[in-house]
């Protein structure tokens, strides 16, 4: 057992000479990643309850005006404003599982010393696994992307009236809400957990429960959708990175728009055409831009300093 240890430790020590030290994690990382058909099968499956879940937001909005009736497409940016942040959820309840074990998983297989024997930095050996886990919750992040995409070009085939998604508007909302999202929950999961792996069950507990808070109780308890006056304060929607008080202050910029031109259409087919014209605007996301792009690159400067603060060995973790 020991002669195997010592030969694993070898060539791992030989493939790090060659190799940048993070590109070697990295490469582990990947190898690990590539040979889990478990992550590969909960990808599909999140990829297939993803492209439900925006089939079923697709026409869920009415609009109606006393006659006629008219639908907000789900896949336009309208509707999106609207359905995002509870997508967005679900894509984060299944984030915590794919990024915060990165280094844990080597303690808690006790696989640890034996990898803090070779010549790998330690700084090299977090961010190595940081860096590959953060492009896996990319990757399914894109998942979601392409779920509106696809869901909505469908739709326009197969829907009367159903507006082609502009690509343009879901990038923009997809960059503003998810992408942040998605660095963040990564980045403060792993740098926490990294340093007190022994919390690692307690922090995804934690952060899904907040997160699910944040989305879905709290607006309700901030907001009353009996008027404008009520919005949620515009510092909080700005900086809650579940972009759910956001959406609400973004669904503002339609309703007078469509509300002002609706007198002049009179058929359904003039109605919907409204309503499409109205829901395919990109909304102005400025406001939220710059505070969700600094709490994502707060969220990194977090994982620097776990890297910084790493130690090598199991007595480290008060083992």
């Amino acid at each position: 057992m020991s002669t195997l240890a010592l030969t694993i430790s070898r060539q791992q020590t030989r493939t790090i000479q060659r190799t940048h030290p993070v590109l070697a994690v990295m490469g582990w990382e990947f190898r690990r990643f590539r040979a889990s058909r478990f992550f590969w099968l909960q990808a599909l499956g999140l990829f297939c309850f993803l492209v439900l879940l925006t089939w079923a937001q697709a026409t869920r909005e009415q609009v109606s005006e006393g006659s006629p009736v008219g639908f907000i497409a789900g896949t336009s940016a309208w509707g999106l404003v609207h359905t995002l942040p509870t997508t967005l959820t679900l894509l984060v309840l299944f984030l915590p599982f794919i990024t915060i074990d990165g280094v844990t998983r080597d303690f808690q297989r006790r696989t640890h010393e034996l990898l803090m024997t070779t010549a790998l930095p330690s700084w090299a050996y977090v961010w190595g696994r940081y860096l590959v886990g953060l492009l896996m919750s990319l990757g399914l992040a894109t998942l979601l992307l392409v779920a509106i995409l696809g869901t909505g070009t469908v739709q326009h085939l197969t829907t009367t009236y159903y507006p082609a998604p502009v690509l343009g508007n879901v990038l923009i909302l997809w960059v503003v809400t998810v992408v942040p999202a998605t660095v963040l929950v990564s980045s403060l999961g792993f740098a926490a957990v990294t340093l007190l792996p022994r919390l690692s069950t307690m922090a995804k507990i934690l952060i899904l429960l907040g997160w699910v808070i944040g989305a879905e109780v709290l607006p309700t308890l901030v907001y009353s959708p009996s008027g404008s006056d009520n919005l949620p304060p515009a510092w909080y929607s700005a900086w809650d990175p579940t972009s759910a008080p956001a959406s609400v202050r973004m669904l503002q910029q339609y309703a007078p728009t469509f509300e002002q031109q609706f007198p002049t259409a009179t058929t359904p087919a003039q109605v919907q055409h409204l309503i499409n014209t109205v829901a395919n605007k990109a909304p102005d996301v400025s406001a939220w831009l710059a505070p969700h792009l600094i709490e994502a690159l707060l969220s990194l400067l977090l994982v620097a300093l776990a890297a910084l603060a790493f130690r090598r060995f199991r007595n480290a973790f008060g083992a």
